[in-house]
């Protein structure tokens, strides 16, 4: 069931649009998707710390099949389940991985080290950790066509590139309607 649930979840990251990116400071973001035991979404939520104040809903978009899925792994009546897509960007020393709070399950989650130039493009990514069974349908291929702000060093010849992790995690939560 998590499963066909974390692929609404990535579907649903990348279908909202993103706001701009910064290599200065740390940052999150996470799509939070409701479906209840039927396989039917009942919410999609986007956050970001970029715009505190502004979260926003946002549609699921995926193939009926994982819907489908979803239905059919179902044993109750009264459950929603939570999947939770989230990213954090750290600049500088690598930081730990994710912590989850009690309840939740990690479904996969990696860390990736990236290079920025000082125009804001992704010239180096590695993954350097991973963990969970599920591996997050986001690494270094779509890591490195994120665009973020440029440094105000860029104009200098020979600007050192900025150092960051990405970590990305998937994270599911059950719970039964009282």
């Amino acid at each position: 069931m998590f499963r066909a649930l974390a692929a609404l979840a990535v579907a649903s990251a990348s279908a909202h649009p993103a706001p701009t990116l910064t290599s200065s400071v740390p940052w999150w973001e996470r799509v939070t998707v409701t479906v209840s035991d039927d396989g039917n979404t009942q919410s999609c939520r986007y956050e970001s710390s970029l715009k505190p104040r502004n979260s926003a809903s946002c549609d699921v978009v995926s193939g009926s099949s994982a819907v489908t899925k979803t239905a059919a792994t179902s044993g109750t009546k009264d459950q929603y389940t939570r999947i939770t897509f989230e990213r954090r960007f750290s600049p500088g020393a690598k930081p730990d991985m994710a912590a989850l709070q009690p309840g939740e399950t990690l479904l996969g989650g990696q860390m990736l080290a990236l290079a920025i130039d000082g125009k804001g493009s992704v010239k180096d990514c590695r993954v350097v950790q991973r963990s969970g069974s599920l591996p997050p349908q986001y690494g270094c291929d779509e890591a490195s066509t994120e665009r973020f702000e440029a440094s105000a060093a860029a104009a200098r010849p020979n600007a050192a590139e900025r150092e960051g992790y990405m970590t990305v995690i998937v994270y599911g939560h059950s719970e039964h309607v009282v």
